[in-house]
């Protein structure tokens, strides 16, 4: 019933001819960042884990394959066909993926980013599929290009990342942004459209010069290395997430300077009984070093749901091959709280290979 509903939704795609340039919410990908196969593999060595909530890793030390996709992304003039497939490792109680990820199909398996684009100008795009939710910054950064190998806990939670539906974004330039009408089902089947709807608006504005969601990876010859930068966002979502009428928001601030990159990230939620109130902060400073061939990255991060505090701290570093498609990673972070996830913690070593 799931493949045959997931072979209906690309049917409803290709006759929609209305999509976009599936850049995400902060629209950074530009036709040359792109070629027609996508691959990414990532392996993990764990040194060890302790795990306390879902999405983090199998306790222990092991080697496991953390993530492949793999897909076409295909250009003709003004329109686009990207279709990825993705397969995950189950993580320390059983779950391929987090409460909040969408896309699934059946078992580890699911789609990151199935849509038809028509992209007229840069300043405006029209979406139809699998696209990513414009809320939150973490969720604009792609798996391959995370400063550290998981993401912040609290945004696993409250910060969906592809859902079925339809977009709009454009790049003016100084500002950019994007707004989605969803399905608010995390499951591609046969009741899509029968569990409600999600609605996501995301805006990001660069004042000074060009920023972008991954500035640590800019090129050290950048013209604009000895301005001090900074993009601030802000994302607003309201619909099914937890439970219906669930309301979100959140505002990041992206700030760089030469070698010197900094991220800092506030997300709230609110929901119905008994869901409640559940808010989280995030903040990532880090250096990169030899021509941007290393990149050394601290994070610190605060969690409040139940009227519970959680604390937490984190650090890695990731050193990019000559053929930047290939990188190693290596990372610690450790939390407490909030009751009743209790203490966690993980330090492992990535390998990933990209194609884009």
């Amino acid at each position: 019933m799931r493949l045959a509903a997931w072979a209906a939704l690309v049917s409803w795609c290709a006759a929609s001819g209305a999509t976009a340039a599936a850049a995400g919410a902060d629209g950074d990908r530009q036709p040359s960042d792109t070629q027609s196969l996508v691959l990414l593999a990532q392996g993990d060595a764990l040194v060890a884990s302790a795990p306390a909530r879902p999405g983090d890793p199998p306790e222990g030390a092991s080697l496991r394959l953390r993530r492949v996709r793999a897909g076409e992304d295909l250009r003709a003039g003004r329109f686009r066909l990207r279709a990825v497939l993705e397969a995950q490792s189950a993580d320390a109680f059983g779950d391929h993926y987090d409460a909040v990820s969408g896309g699934r199909i059946e078992g580890p398996l699911r789609a990151t980013d199935a849509y038809l684009s028509w992209a007229p100008h840069r300043v405006f795009h029209v979406d139809a599929g699998v696209v990513p939710v414009p809320f939150s910054l973490t969720r604009q950064v792609g798996e391959a290009d995370l400063r550290l190998p998981e993401r912040a806990a609290f945004t696993r939670t409250l910060a969906p990342d592809f859902r079925a539906g339809a977009a709009v974004g454009g790049d003016l330039g100084a500002l950019v942004y994007a707004a989605a009408v969803m399905s608010a089902s995390r499951t591609l089947d046969g009741d899509l459209f029968d569990r409600g709807a999600l609605v996501a608006v995301r805006v990001a504005g660069e004042p000074i010069g060009p920023v972008g969601t991954t500035p640590w990876r800019r090129a050290p010859e950048d013209p604009w290395t000895d301005w001090l930068r900074y993009r601030l966002g802000v994302s607003f979502l309201y619909g099914t997430l937890f439970e219906a009428r669930t309301v979100g928001a959140g505002a990041d601030l992206t700030g760089q300077w030469r070698r010197f990159t900094a991220t800092a990230e506030y997300i709230f939620a609110h929901a119905p009984s008994p869901s409640g109130d559940h808010q989280g902060a995030v903040l990532e400073p880090g250096v990169t070093l030899f021509a941007r061939r290393l990149d050394i990255v601290a994070r610190g991060t605060w969690e409040r749901a139940a009227g519970a505090n959680g604390w937490g701290a984190g650090a890695a570093f990731t050193l990019y091959a000559p053929d930047p498609r290939a990188r190693i990673q290596a990372g610690v972070e450790r939390r407490t709280g909030p009751s009743p996830s209790g203490t966690a913690s993980y330090g492992l070593v990535r390998l990933t290979l990209t194609t884009n």
